[in-house]
């Protein structure tokens, strides 16, 4: 470690407190301090992974510094191995994880966290490639030749290691069987598996990803009904959307390879053959998607917006597939317009467009809201709390609305928790971008000062949608459709009411926006309905016999209904605009 013997007995002091703190998140900003303090702290680091960090920079760090692994717990008179901590080496093959108890568990985790998530399946090797023999190093090897669809390797790294621990030797006979049916060996493949899922020690890690190879080796020889017996079982115990588009779909197989094509590759890690047959599209979800689109109210430009949107996605992906060019421009898009104009739904709307597409696995959409959600209270974490709101947002949509919140004016001076929460961010989108899309959304003023703050956040983003307000006419309509979906009816009297109000809303000017900015636009429409139905609800109790009253009277918001509603809600609207 780079501090003296003082700054060690701080830290150590430091380290204790953490290691004994109850609360997750204490002890977990308490090792974050320590890292900050100290980047070569590497028990510091293993405690942040104790604590739930998987983060790629905390993996890197941990491995990076594990010459010196000990040397803070030992300070403190402890143990690392009481931290706890583990890390994931399974991959898509086993459902595994080693407790970091060496200097050899940071190197495997941080080795196959390169593989997965950054494609760096060389780099991935070089790490491993200091550490002794052993069944964690050599299985991890093995993965990581799995994860960049080397079959053959997979088989040799397996066979040329000589297992000890029962445990590494089943999982190494469900991946044997993996890399077997990707080769087009199905009778091998059939025999690792089915002794891999009959041994006692593979049950709990290799039971999910065996079945599920096991159903595509039956579906490859022509035994469908016994590849539906693996995927009822799969659905039964470990469902995913995978084993639901198996089950639905008899088509869905695994792609298969040769040695010999794999041998002619021009990069070895990737599979030119398979990946030129262009995007897989799911169109149930592109027909999800444009239904979606077309029921919203209004929205003319956003919707001609997102057509194009996903035309260029869409066509790019084929051209690419076909050996043209084709522009990858940034999929990271803006949406620019007031609150309550549909900029979630919208979102929730790209995401569908995007797994349809084939870009991104489902259509997850992880929503924030700006500072709260980006920034934490000390200075130095407000990138781990960055960071793990992308790590959930990963193949997926992250959507954060009033992102002008996060970095915040300060009389010209700098924002420390918001400049660290958008480099954080910006360093993942680039890291991550094959794996995830942000779109970013505020008033347009706002935004644009926003975008100022930092002068790699314009470039980024390629996309900007403008959301207009909507007008009085749009948000009767949308007060119909959220009546309707309430099971009430608003009369032409009501209507006409909400009409007029709106109409007065949109013509004045409130703390400087428009009236039915500041009401919020779709929420305000929502609001009014809501308001229509307690004024209605308020009137029809005070009849004798409310249980006499017809299944329409119950639906009915009248005129007056809509009076007493508006009047309520301008009321409450007035009052909030003048604090």
């Amino acid at each position: 470690m780079t501090a003296n013997i003082s700054d060690l007995d701080y830290l150590a002091s430091a380290y204790a407190a953490a290691a004994g703190a109850e609360n997750p998140q204490l002890a977990l900003d308490q090792f974050a301090a320590i890292t900050n303090t100290d980047e070569s702290a590497c028990d510091a680091w293993i405690g942040r992974i104790s604590r739930g960090d998987y983060d790629r920079t905390t993996l890197f760090r941990a491995w990076f510094s594990r010459r010196n692994f000990g040397v803070l717990a030992d300070a403190a008179d402890l143990s690392v191995v009481s931290l706890q901590a583990w890390v994931p080496i399974g991959g898509e093959f086993a459902n595994l994880s080693a407790p970091v108890i060496s200097p050899a568990v940071l190197s495997a985790g941080y080795a196959l966290s390169e593989a997965i998530n950054a494609k760096a399946y060389d780099d991935a090797l070089e790490v491993l490639a200091d550490n002794q023999p052993s069944d964690l190093i050599a299985w991890v090897r093995a993965v990581i030749y799995a994860t960049g669809t080397r079959w053959d390797k997979v088989i040799e790294a397996l066979n040329e290691h000589a297992w000890r621990e029962p445990i590494y030797a089943q999982c190494a006979e469900v991946l044997h069987g993996a890399a077997a049916t990707h080769l087009g060996l199905f009778a091998e493949a059939e025999r690792r598996l089915i002794n891999a899922l009959q041994a006692e020690h593979s049950k709990i890690p290799c039971a999910q990803h065996g079945a599920w190879y096991l159903a595509m080796v039956y579906r490859a020889t022509g035994r469908e009904e016994e590849a539906m017996a693996k995927l009822e079982w799969l659905h039964a115990n470990f469902p995913s959307p995978k084993v639901e588009a198996a089950r639905k779909d008899p088509t869905v197989r695994l792609p298969v390879t040769t040695r010999e094509r794999i041998a002619e590759r021009s990069n070895p890690w990737q599979d030119e053959a398979q990946e030129g047959g262009g995007p897989i599209i799911r169109k149930e979800l592109l027909a999800d998607a444009t239904a979606q689109l077309q029921r919203q109210i209004g929205l003319e430009g956003v919707k001609e917006q997102i057509a194009d949107y996903r035309a260029s996605v869409q066509m790019a992906a084929v051209r690419a597939a076909k050996g043209l060019k084709a522009k990858q421009g940034s999929r990271h898009m803006i949406f620019s317009g007031p609150p309550g104009t549909g900029k979630t739904t919208i979102a929730h709307i790209v995401a569908l467009n995007l797994a349809g597409l084939g870009v991104i696995p489902e259509p997850k959409v992880v929503v924030a809201n700006g500072r709260a959600d980006l920034c934490a209270e000390y200075e130095g974490q407000s990138a781990t709390k960055t960071s793990r709101l992308v790590d959930r947002a990963l193949d997926g949509v992250l959507f954060i609305d009033e992102f002008y919140t996060v970095v915040q004016d300060r009389d010209g001076r700098a924002d420390p928790f918001g400049k660290e929460a958008v480099d954080t961010l910006l360093a993942r989108m680039e890291n991550e971008r094959h794996r995830l899309v942000v779109i970013i959304a505020g008033y347009p003023t706002d935004i644009d000062r926003a975008l100022e703050t930092n002068d790699g956040l314009p470039s980024r983003f390629s996309v900007r949608i403008e959301f207009d307000s909507y007008t009085p006419e749009e948000i009767v309509q949308i007060a119909e459709v959220i009546a309707v979906d309430s099971d009430s009816i608003l009369t032409k009297e009501a209507r006409d009411e909400l009409l007029t109000a709106a109409g007065h809303l949109a013509g004045q000017q409130i703390n400087g926006k428009p009236g039915l900015d500041l009401a919020g636009n779709g929420r305000y429409a929502r609001q009014i309905v809501e308001a229509g139905e307690l004024a209605r609800d308020r009137r029809q109790a005070e009849v004798l016999d409310p249980e006499e009253l017809t299944i329409e009277e119950l639906q009915v918001i009248t005129g007056e209904d809509m009076k007493a509603a508006v009047r309520s809600v301008h009321a409450r609207l007035m009052g909030s605009a003048s604090r």
